[in-house]
């Protein structure tokens, strides 16, 4: 245990000549002497509490490590044992099956809440699917358009506000029965 080992020959300077001027140099080397005493006690009654503790505290830290390392095995059974029975049984194929089922019946769910929608209300299905294919007409995966070649042309914005202004009518009439 060395306390000196952080200060330097400059730092060592500066806290002589402060303590020259705090203490004066009538009572420094007798400052010097009882600061030395000090620390020689000091270090003695650390010698002395790590020859009667020492043992003891390398005989706790080596418990500490031993529950350590025991705490870090359990923890990691779980895990090698999930790993060595999928291994074992082959389910990586089963759990990538799983996953593609499972995908397949959200799109069944969505479907089948589109089609009740539908079933509920089916003159506003259809002024939704109306208003989708003249305000927005359907791309491949070119990027071309479904519609006929001139079609764009033919179809004029005030018949497209018609059919909407119809259909909405239409609907009007139907929640109104």
């Amino acid at each position: 245990m060395n306390i000196f080992s952080n200060i330097g020959i400059t730092e060592l300077v500066v806290i002589l000549l402060l303590a020259l001027l705090v203490v004066g140099p009538e009572r420094l080397p007798e400052m010097g002497r009882k600061l030395a005493e000090i620390l020689r006690d000091v270090r003695r009654a650390y010698d002395n509490l790590t020859a009667e503790l020492g043992p003891e505290l390398q005989s706790i830290q080596k418990t500490t490590q031993e529950l350590r390392e025991s705490v870090d095995s359990v923890r990691s059974i779980p895990q090698d044992t999930l790993k060595s029975v999928v291994s074992a049984a082959d389910l990586d194929d089963t759990i990538a099956e799983l996953k593609g089922v499972t995908t397949g019946l959200e799109e069944v769910r969505q479907t089948v809440n589109r089609a009740g929608k539908t079933m509920k209300d089916p003159v506003g299905a259809a002024v939704g699917s109306a208003r989708e294919a003249l305000l927005t007409p359907k791309q491949d995966k070119d990027g071309e358009s479904d519609a006929p070649e001139g079609a764009a042309e033919q179809t004029t914005e005030k018949a497209k506000e018609e059919t909407i202004r119809e259909a909405d009518e239409a609907s009007q009439e139907q929640a109104g029965d």
